[in-house]
């Protein structure tokens, strides 16, 4: 069954959250050492499965699994709410939109029930996939995005960093 698009703003939301907790680690993405990383990614290129073995066991710790689990449950959070947004959405529900959505950042830029009723027409605009009407409602709400457009610092794109 196909499956609909999420909102790419929600998708942003997502990657904010993921770099956020990357940055929370001060680089150590999962408690990895950039050198430990190196050693894995020259494994993986010497397509030496021994070293790389070796070198994702150092990462096998209790530490590192307590953190792998603290962001499931972070993720699982989100999606329920991605969900509970979406169906408020489609249901054209601004009241239910306004609780599902109580901790989304982008919020503040739908003010009232105005704004949502354009959020909802960007939704519609996103399944009938008519880019051109959704990049216009995107930049009234002011919602960050675009398509292919939000490249942020850090950002890898075809092996070299932006």
């Amino acid at each position: 069954m196909k499956r609909t698009k999420f909102f790419g703003v929600l998708a942003l939301v997502i990657i904010m959250a993921v770099l956020g907790t990357a940055s929370a680690f001060g680089g150590n993405f999962f408690g990895m050492d950039p050198g430990n990383r190196e050693d894995i990614v020259n494994a993986i290129e010497a397509n030496d499965y021994e070293v790389w073995k070796e070198a994702m066991s150092d990462q096998l710790t209790k530490e590192n699994f307590q953190m792998l689990v603290e962001r499931h449950e972070q993720m699982s959070g989100m999606r329920e709410q991605r969900e509970a947004m979406k169906l408020a959405i489609e249901a054209e529900d601004y009241e239910a939109f306004t609780v599902a959505a109580e901790n989304w950042p982008m919020l503040s830029n739908i003010k009232d029930v105005g704004d949502f009723e354009i959020l909802v027409r960007l939704h519609q605009a996103k399944l009938d996939r008519d880019y051109e009407t959704v990049e216009k409602l995107r930049e009234q709400l002011g919602l960050p995005g675009g398509f292919g457009e939000h490249k942020m610092p850090g950002q890898f794109v075809r092996g070299r960093m932006i």
